[in-house]
């Protein structure tokens, strides 16, 4: 039987005290996994010392629960520890950390041996998808280690104001933050679910809990906020959950509204709103004139605002392009909601980051609605094939009618945490362009291409993973 090894190596920009204490709290585990594993600790209170043990549960393809109990052994802090799966999806799993000083942090060395069950079954599904979908997982770790762990900039020349960012725990509000931090300014991200949804927000940013549904506890949150960023999305976007309150009418709509009435009574003096490319009120879809009621908000404020409209959003931890790139990893094919004709405009989202916190200081952003997409405009054909190409994933794409696709479709809707609806399908199959010239005539950048985007998180290029084979006699003990 043969025993795979994974080997990965990355330096942190902290002192080993730190690092150790980050890696040694189980907790955080959540925060390095790329949401779409559905990873939940199922152990109160675990524990890493030596000897304990910690269950939880992973959603790694399409969903579908793993449980995973892990025993940790061999403690040397704050330099190494070892955990070993006792009960899980592989066959053996035995994973060693090791922490080293070296010049300005620490180098993280990980080292796994494992075996896959079902012999010539579970080798073929590790040639398949096992593979690539462990890489993705640790490369994914290694940029949300390098957000998380970002040295804080100095703020003796930042603005003494302080911005709050709605929906700052998300995958474009999180962005926001971060960049506002770059620039030394205070950020407080406002989120739902508090200090649990603090995910790869450093842990000098701080998290106040707000509710959009209850004003009171949004004039509470934004006390001593002086600039207010709104990027609000609801869990499972685009799929609706009226019943839980998960629409674009209630959360992008109804929560700006709030926020907007919440931020001037708490004595907010500007507002950057994130809309969306086609907002209009007399438009074919229910989303974009949601998007255009929240925009009347924000301009019937009495406050500065700014209004930006972004296409098609990419980035680490994206749920639309990264979604794709999932099935790419585990199945023989990717397969698509239409036939790949809409235009695009992907945009980076470091970009709209970008964008978002220059609104603040710059004269030429106050009262304004900007455009913002990529430089380059792709069907969504060409799109995904670039990604792939860039992902080292190529696989053949399937296209599907969108009519039959949203015919399955529909009983997924009954669901207690639906994957797909009618209403999805059109929006991902809908067209996302835009007219950069009044952003880029009042406020000139460059824009980031697609290619240049993926290769910041993506590819071989990226990745410090390596993958060997021994046979089980020939491998020892991990070390």
């Amino acid at each position: 039987m043969t025993k795979h090894i994974l080997s990965s190596r990355h330096h942190v920009a902290a002192d080993i005290e730190t690092v150790w204490d980050f890696f040694s709290r189980a907790e955080n585990l959540g925060r390095i996994t790329p949401r779409s594993m559905g990873f939940e600790i199922l152990t109160e209170e675990p524990s890493t010392e030596s000897g304990s043990t910690i269950d939880y549960t992973l959603r790694p393809v399409f969903g579908i629960p793993a449980n995973w109990r892990t025993r940790i052994e061999a403690v040397d802090a704050p330099h190494r520890f070892r955990d070993v799966q006792d009960r899980g999806p592989y066959k053996t799993w035995v994973h060693e950390h090791t922490f080293t000083e070296v010049d300005g942090g620490v180098r993280m060395d990980d080292r796994v041996e494992y075996e896959m069950p079902f012999g010539p079954l579970g080798s073929l599904a590790h040639r398949l998808a096992v593979e690539a979908q462990l890489q993705y997982v640790f490369d994914f770790r290694a940029t949300a280690i390098d957000q998380i762990f970002e040295p804080a900039p100095r703020r003796d020349d930042a603005p003494p104001t302080v911005v709050a960012v709605a929906g700052g725990t998300g995958f474009v509000g999180g962005e926001i933050a971060r960049e506002l931090r770059r620039r030394g300014r205070r950020v407080i991200a406002l989120s739902s679910r508090g200090e649990g949804a603090r995910g790869q927000l450093p842990d000098d940013i701080e998290i106040r809990a707000a509710d959009i549904r209850d004003p009171e506890a949004i004039r509470t949150a934004l006390e001593g906020v002086d600039e207010l960023v709104i990027s609000l999305a609801f869990p499972g976007m685009p799929v609706e959950q009226p019943k839980k309150g998960l629409t674009f009418e209630e959360v992008d709509a109804g929560g700006t509204e709030k926020l907007v009435a919440a931020g001037r009574d708490a004595g907010v003096r500007s507002i950057v709103y994130l809309s969306g490319a086609g907002a209009a009120h007399d438009a074919q879809r229910h989303w974009f004139r949601a998007k255009a009621r929240a925009e009347d908000a924000v301009r019937g404020s009495g406050l500065r605002w700014t209004i930006i409209r972004p296409t098609w959003i990419f980035g680490p931890g994206d749920v639309s392009l990264n979604r794709f790139l999932g099935f790419a990893r585990v199945l023989p094919f990717v397969p698509m909601t239409n036939f790949g004709s809409q235009e695009l405009a992907p945009v980076y989202v470091r970009d709209v980051a970008e964008l978002a916190a220059d609104a603040f200081t710059d004269d030429g952003a106050a009262e304004q609605v900007f455009e913002i997409g990529g430089p380059e405009t792709l069907s969504m054909r060409e799109l995904l094939h670039r990604a792939m190409d860039v992902a080292g994933t190529k696989k053949l794409l399937l296209p599907a009618p969108a009519a039959l696709v949203k015919l399955a479709a529909w009983p997924m809707r009954f669901l207690p945490n639906p994957q797909l609806s009618p209403d999805a399908v059109d929006f991902v199959n809908q067209p996302a362009t835009v007219d950069l010239e009044p952003l880029l005539e009042r406020m000139p950048r460059t824009l980031t291409s697609l290619e240049q985007g993926l290769r910041t998180y993506l590819g071989p290029d990226r990745t410090s993973v390596c993958f060997s084979d021994a046979t089980a006699e020939e491998a020892g003990p991990a070390a």
